[in-house]
């Protein structure tokens, strides 16, 4: 959300970030090839480097909350008053939006955490091994980064007069809650029974396949989960014209 950071006038904000949130078109070769390779990454790093399955999993997990708290700490300070005449004002202000965020992301961390017992099928080790790898923790300081980033792109496009509506943060939230929903889906059905010890790795795989076609189909993704329709491009007028039947 760099673009953002220009002082452009709100229709201008509005219509960039509506271009990031594109709907189905025919991507090039090329942008399908890029998408493929940065979310393949991870099963690289598994397969060549060593990288622990179920590690990759909870950065997953933790990278779905930290972006929710981001996009939440977004949508408050539409709705809040900031103090523009002192420093201090400001960052209690900030301080306050990015609480809440993270408080939220908390709150959700249960219902959304807890099914990972299911995808390392009960081990415990391989859990407990997670939260004493260095590793783990250099990874979930750089998605903090990045969320923190993605927050600082809306409260500057925003400051320029942009909407929540405008930056399409409810379909951007759908788009990634629905991810982590889908691997859960999969949990569920206790596929991951059948793979004993590589379960966390079959995972990934699912949650790097969810996000290919999450970047590449938005809509078609959307359309395909449980709720999500009501935030693919065009539903407002699928909508209208069922009620008129």
């Amino acid at each position: 959300m760099s673009e953002h950071s220009h002082r452009d006038g709100a229709p201008a904000v509005a219509r960039r970030a509506v271009a990031a949130d594109t709907a189905d078109t025919t991507p090039s070769v090329l942008a399908i090839a890029q998408v493929v390779v940065r979310n393949a990454v991870p099963v690289a790093g598994i397969l060549f480097f060593g990288w622990h399955a179920f590690n990759v999993l909870v950065l997953y997990l933790l990278d779905t909350l930290m972006m929710i708290a981001a996009l939440c700490a977004g949508v408050a300070r539409a709705f809040t008053a900031v103090d523009t005449e002192s420093l201090a004002g400001r960052a209690n202000t900030e301080f306050g939006l990015i609480a809440a965020g993270v408080f939220i992301a908390g709150f959700m961390a249960i219902p959304l955490g807890v099914p990972l017992i299911f995808m390392a099928n009960g081990d415990f080790a391989t859990m407990k091994a997670t939260f004493t790898d260095r590793g783990f923790y250099i990874g979930a300081a750089v998605q903090a980064a990045m969320a923190f980033m993605f927050y600082i792109g809306i409260r500057r496009a925003m400051g320029a007069g942009a909407t929540p509506d405008s930056l399409r943060l409810k379909r951007r939230f759908a788009l990634i809650f629905l991810r982590w929903i889908a691997v859960l889906m999969v949990a569920y059905f206790g596929i991951g029974q059948l793979f004993g010890h590589y379960a966390p790795f079959l995972f990934v795989i699912v949650y790097v396949v969810v996000s290919i076609v999450a970047e590449l189909a938005p809509d078609r993704f959307l359309r395909a989960m449980p709720g999500g329709a009501v935030d693919a491009d065009g539903a407002t007028v699928v909508m209208s014209r069922r009620r008129k039947r």
